[in-house]
C-alpha cells in the first residue's frame, strides 16, 4: 500500500512538472470543471485563453502532494480574471467529502486515480490547518506562500476535525474544530483582499468585538509589489441566522397585527424621512404594531454599525486606515464610477423593459424617462460643501451581512466590498454614511419583499400596504439613524452636521438603489420592482 501510494505521488509530481500536462489541465480539464461550480463568476463570458499562472507543491503527508494553483483567464471581452484552486491526485477508492470535489478520472502512466479539488479532501485540510498554526512559509524557488496565525489561534489548538460547508458561493468555506471558519477566496485580486485587511484590523487592532476574530490567513507573495490573499481563517460566530431573515419575520408580524386589529393605515403615525427618533418618540399604538423587541433590535444593530465605524476611524497613523478629508480627486473618482454604472443600468433596463409587467414596467419606464434628472443629481456632488471625514468602510453592508445571536445581539461579517467593484475601488475611503445608506436600503427592501411576496395572503389593498409599509420603514429608519448618529457624535466620529448627514444619505441611497437594479435584473427579475420603487420615492421627495 505504501509503495503504491509512493508510486502514485511520484507519477503525479512528475506529470505536473510537465508543461504539456499543465496546458491540458488549464485548457481542457479545469475550465469544464469550473463551469459546474458556483464560485466561477464568468460563466456567461467567452474565454480566449487559460494559463496556470502559479503552481506551488504542498505536502499533505508523506508520499502525498497537492498543488496550490492560480488560473489566469483572458476573455474576448477584453478583461482578465484569476482563480485559486487546490489540486491532488488520489486513488479511486479514497473518499472525499462531496462528489463536487471530483474533477476527473485520470491515468498517469500506470497509475489510475482521480484528480480532485483538494479542499474536499480531509487530509489536505488538516495539513493546511497545521501549516497555518506553524506559521512556516512554503517556498519553491521564487514563489512563496505565507501562512499566518492570528490572535484567535495563538494558543495553537490541535487539529480535531474539518468539513466543507454547504453554502459554497463566491468562496469556499471550511469549518475547523467546530470553532473556526477558513474562507478560501476563489476569485483572486492583485492585492490584499479588503476582507482580510478589515477583519484583521478590527480583530487585532481595535476594540470592536462584534466582527469575527482574526485567526490566520494564507497569502501568495507574488513579488515585492503584490501580496495576493488566498484565504482567511476566522473565529466562528454562534448565531441563529442572518438579520435579514429575522427582519422579514418582524415585518410580517407588523402587517399581521394591522390586519388583525383592522387599523386603517392612514391613522398610523407618520414619521418624516431622515428624522431622528428614539423608540419613546413613537406613539404607543405604533410601538405595539411594530413591537418593542423589534425597536430594541434596530437600535442594537445601529449601535454595532456605529461602533464598527468608530473603530475604523480610530487609527490616525496607518495610511490604510487613517481618516482623510473629501477632495477633488475623490469627487472625480466617485462621479466617473457612478455615471459608468448608471449608464450601464439604463441600458440594462431598456433591454429588459419588455419582459416586465404591471407596476414593475411602469416604474422602469419612469426610471428611463428620469435619466437626465438622476444623472444631474449624481453630477451635482460637490466636495467643497462637505466637512466630514472619509474612512475605510464595510462597502457592502446590508442585513444579509449581519448575524444575529441567541441573546439578540449582532455581528458584522464579510468585508470584501461590492462584488462589482475593482479591488482598488473597494479600498477607497468613503463616508461611513454609505454603509448606513446600505442598511436603510436593506430595511426598505425587507418591507417590499413582504408586500410583494405572493405566498402571503394580504387583506389590505396594494395602496394600503404601500402606505403602512412606508410608515413602518420611516419609523425603523428614524430609530436606526437616531441611535447611530448619537453614538457617532458621542465618540467623535466625524460624519458632519445634520444637513451634511442628510445630503450624503440621500446621495448614497440613490446610488445603492441604482446598483441594486443590475443585481435584480440579472439574478431575479421579479424583484427589480423593489429598487425601482426606492428610486421613484427618492426622486419624488
Amino acid at each position: 500500500m505504501a509503495n503504491s501510494t509512493k508510486k502514485r505521488d511520484q507519477s503525479w509530481v512528475t506529470k505536473f512538472e510537465d508543461e504539456t500536462f499543465r496546458l491540458k489541465l488549464s485548457n481542457e480539464v479545469l475550465p469544464k470543471y469550473m463551469m459546474d461550480t458556483r464560485w466561477y463568476a464568468a460563466k456567461t463570458q467567452k474565454a480566449k485563453t487559460y494559463r496556470i499562472e502559479m503552481y506551488m507543491p504542498f505536502q499533505i503527508k508523506e508520499n502525498e502532494t497537492a498543488y496550490f494553483i492560480t488560473l489566469e483567464i483572458n476573455f474576448e471581452a477584453g478583461f482578465t480574471e484569476y482563480y485559486f484552486m487546490t489540486l491532488a491526485f488520489i486513488d479511486e477508492s479514497t473518499k472525499i467529502d462531496d462528489a463536487k470535489g471530483k474533477i476527473k478520472k485520470m491515468s498517469l502512466g500506470e497509475e489510475k486515480g482521480i484528480l480532485i479539488d483538494a479542499l474536499y479532501y480531509e487530509p489536505f485540510r488538516k495539513a493546511l490547518y497545521n501549516q497555518m498554526i506553524s506559521q512556516k512559509t512554503v517556498s519553491d524557488g521564487n514563489t512563496k506562500m505565507l501562512f499566518e496565525r492570528g490572535k484567535v489561534l495563538r494558543s495553537s489548538p490541535a487539529y480535531e476535525s474539518s468539513r466543507i460547508l454547504g453554502f459554497d458561493q463566491s468562496n469556499t468555506s471550511i469549518e475547523y474544530n467546530g470553532r473556526y471558519f477558513f474562507k478560501a477566496y476563489r476569485r483572486l485580486f492583485q492585492d490584499t483582499n479588503p476582507d482580510l485587511e478589515l477583519t484583521k484590523f478590527l480583530s487585532d487592532g481595535s476594540n470592536f468585538n462584534h466582527s469575527p476574530g482574526y485567526a490566520g490567513s494564507v497569502s501568495w507573495i507574488k513579488n515585492e509589489y503584490a501580496t495576493i490573499s488566498i484565504g482567511i481563517m476566522q473565529e466562528r460566530i454562534d448565531n441563529i441566522g442572518e438579520a435579514w431573515n429575522h427582519t422579514l419575520d418582524m415585518m410580517k408580524g407588523y402587517f399581521e397585527r394591522i390586519q388583525a386589529t383592522d387599523i386603517d393605515p392612514a391613522d398610523i403615525q407618520d414619521i418624516k424621512n431622515f428624522d431622528l427618533k428614539g423608540p419613546e418618540s413613537l406613539k404607543s399604538d405604533f410601538r405595539l404594531l411594530i413591537g418593542d423587541d423589534v425597536l430594541a433590535s434596530v437600535e442594537r444593530m445601529a449601535l454595532r454599525v456605529a461602533q464598527m465605524h468608530i473603530a475604523l476611524f480610530s487609527n490616525k497613523v496607518d495610511t490604510k486606515f487613517n481618516p482623510i478629508a473629501f477632495n477633488g480627486d475623490y469627487t472625480v473618482w466617485l462621479k466617473n464610477r457612478i455615471i459608468y454604472q448608471l449608464n450601464a443600468r439604463f441600458i440594462l433596463v431598456e433591454e429588459n423593459i419588455s419582459k416586465l409587467n404591471g407596476l414593475a414596467k411602469e416604474y422602469a419606464e419612469m426610471f428611463v424617462s428620469s435619466r437626465e434628472e438622476i444623472t444631474t443629481r449624481f453630477l451635482a456632488f460637490d466636495e467643497t460643501e462637505l466637512n466630514s471625514s472619509r474612512i475605510r468602510i464595510h462597502g457592502d453592508l446590508h442585513l444579509g451581512q449581519i448575524l444575529m445571536t441567541e441573546d439578540q445581539d449582532f455581528y458584522i461579517i464579510d468585508y470584501e466590498g461590492e462584488p462589482e467593484s475593482t479591488i482598488r475601488d473597494r479600498k477607497v475611503k468613503q463616508t461611513p454614511l454609505k454603509d448606513v445608506a446600505g442598511m436603510l436600503r436593506s430595511f426598505h427592501y425587507g418591507v417590499y419583499a413582504v408586500i410583494f411576496d405572493d405566498k402571503i395572503k394580504h387583506k389590505l389593498s396594494r395602496e394600503e400596504l404601500f402606505e403602512a409599509g412606508e410608515k413602518y420603514y420611516r419609523a425603523i429608519a428614524a430609530v436606526f439613524l437616531n441611535k447611530y448618529v448619537k453614538t457617532a457624535m458621542a465618540n467623535n466620529l466625524d460624519i458632519g452636521y445634520e444637513s451634511e448627514i442628510r445630503y450624503l444619505l440621500k446621495y448614497h441611497l440613490l446610488e445603492k438603489a441604482v446598483y441594486e437594479i443590475g443585481y435584480e435584473l440579472k439574478a431575479r427579475p421579479d424583484w427589480v420592482i423593489i429598487p425601482l420603487t426606492g428610486i421613484k420615492q427618492i426622486l419624488e421627495e
